[in-house]
């Protein structure tokens, strides 16, 4: 692998892996309330507060965004790849970020457990966070900076995939979200980091054809 580039997957191995996600989505609905009922209990222990307080601060921007900044900063002085590497890391966090809010205003879907009434107008859902759990963002943009990043650094694969599972786990366990808005969120994800990664590799791609 280039210092300046990412890796990435072998394209044969693509089908496979959307297929996978599929499935995943589809089977993620079918647990929904059968999971949601089984984690309701914890409502009435420190597990949600215990979750807010720490795992929850590393799917949101509060943290993403400083970590890609300092790695862009400290890249700036020290490493091209750092750089680079936090540069499409904030990128994927800004597209997923913005995308997923567009789905949750198009979807507005309720999130577990809440009792507010359906809004009577479009503009109802704009303001009302109660229906805007499908997909969850905090996956979507944990994931595609997850991803992205394990483009540079491979070796950090596993570290970066267990985040982003955590955090996934996370919003299900504090009843912010269904097993499906997470998993929807997590290909969301994925999907932005494949595409900031081919974005990234493209100077590579036409330095090849030109030299071919």
């Amino acid at each position: 692998m280039s210092a300046t580039t990412p890796s990435h997957a072998a394209g044969s191995k693509q089908p496979a892996l959307w297929l996978a996600l599929a499935v995943a989505l589809a089977l993620s609905f079918a647990v929904d309330g059968p999971v949601m009922a089984l984690v309701k209990p914890l409502h009435d222990s420190r597990v949600p507060d215990l979750i807010h307080a720490t795992i929850r601060w590393l799917g949101t921007g509060y943290v993403q965004i400083p970590v890609a900044v300092i790695m862009i900063a400290a890249g700036a002085l020290w490493s091209v790849r750092l750089k680079r590497a936090g540069g499409w890391a904030l990128l994927a966090f800004i597209i997923s970020g913005a995308a997923v809010n567009i789905l949750k205003l198009l979807v507005h879907r309720a999130r577990p457990y809440t009792p507010d009434p359906r809004p009577d107008t479009w503009l109802g859902y704009v303001h009302n966070s109660a229906f805007q759990s499908f997909p969850s963002a905090e996956s979507a943009t944990t994931f595609a900076v997850a991803f992205t990043l394990m483009g540079w650094y491979p070796a950090l694969r596993w570290p970066l995939t267990v985040i982003a599972l955590c955090v996934g786990v996370g919003r299900v366990l504090v009843g912010g979200h269904h097993p499906s808005d997470v998993m929807a969120g997590a290909i969301l994800g994925v999907v932005v980091a494949r595409l900031v990664s081919s974005w990234a590799n493209r100077p590579r791609r036409e330095a090849t054809n030109v030299s071919a």
